[in-house]
């Protein structure tokens, strides 16, 4: 008469044979499997050691800036302490630049040229470094007296029959004075108006945009004809202005607007001259003479060279 195994189904001849199956075949050894990674053990012993001493069931710190796990709590902390991801960060709101240290960003705010404290002029636009300039300028320059002229103005209103209009164009108003007055091209008082006029845009250029070591006058300049973000240095934009090809008269004309929009730029000279003699915005080049040091000097040598 055989006896079966109750767990595999085989069958023995004797109650011995099936008592040395049960205690030998691994098929009935008793199991003790890790719930982590599902491996098995022959003892409660075996599995113990496998959890103390397998890497994969070691205590795990993670840094949740960065993703990396450590073995240890102080190995996390060192990680945190000396890694320049984790260190702390000063940030420049105006520039977006960050900085080690709160000094550091101190230090950067004050010397940085664009974070330089910059006093504006509600009437002309124009920008100074401090109260003390701005104020001279509030004082000296000719657009801010009481009768708020501007050499072209005077210009114009030194006719005292013409019905002078400060909102047109500077072109369009010689334009219509000469009509008014009757001037032909070789009348001497044509001549002598037409010398006057000149004058007057070159002292309005004056007016807009000062001299060549100006950088505020630079800015002006950059502004005028869109060139974005502004230089921080005089040369820097020399270097963005010198190739530009530009209506010197548009450039008058914006810096008596309310400069919102920009002054039209010509791909070449010949583009540039065409559009001079349509529009007769003509302005005459007096470089070689000690008034001529402001900052579209090198604008106007590259033009007319």
């Amino acid at each position: 008469m055989s006896i079966p195994c109750t767990l595999c189904g085989r069958r023995f001849d004797s109650s011995r044979s099936l008592q040395q199956h049960l205690r030998d075949s691994p098929a009935h050894t008793s199991s003790f499997e890790c719930q982590t990674c599902n491996r098995t053990f022959g003892s409660q012993e075996a599995l113990q050691q496998h959890s103390r001493d397998s890497p994969a069931h070691a205590p795990v710190f993670n840094c949740e800036t960065c993703n990396r796990s450590f073995r240890s709590q102080e190995a996390l902390d060192q990680h945190s302490s000396n890694s320049p991801a984790h260190a702390p960060s000063f940030d420049c709101d105006n520039c977006v630049r960050s900085f080690n240290s709160q000094e550091a960003l101190g230090q950067h705010s004050r010397d940085s040229p664009a974070h330089t404290l910059v006093f504006k002029c509600e009437t002309c636009r124009r920008s100074f470094n401090g109260q003390g300039a701005l104020d001279q300028h509030l004082r000296d320059s000719d657009i801010h007296q009481e009768k708020s002229e501007t050499p072209l103005d005077v210009f114009f209103r030194s006719f005292p029959t013409f019905r002078y209009d400060p909102g047109l164009p500077p072109a369009n108003s010689y334009a219509k004075l000469r009509q008014h007055e009757r001037w032909h091209r070789d009348d001497p008082v044509s001549g002598q108006a037409w010398n006057r006029y000149q004058n007057a845009l070159q002292s309005e250029l004056h007016l807009w945009y000062a001299a060549e070591d100006d950088l505020m006058a630079w800015h002006a300049l950059c502004r005028a004809i869109g060139i974005e973000p502004l230089p921080k240095t005089c040369e820097q934009c020399e270097q963005a202005v010198r190739r530009t090809h530009v209506n010197i008269v548009d450039l008058i004309e914006w810096g008596r607007s309310d400069r919102s929009g920009r002054v039209q730029v010509f791909g070449d000279v010949a583009e540039l001259r065409a559009y001079t003699e349509e529009t007769g915005k003509v302005f005459r080049n007096m470089l070689g003479r000690d008034d001529g040091n402001i900052v579209l000097r090198h604008l106007l040598r590259h033009i007319f060279s």
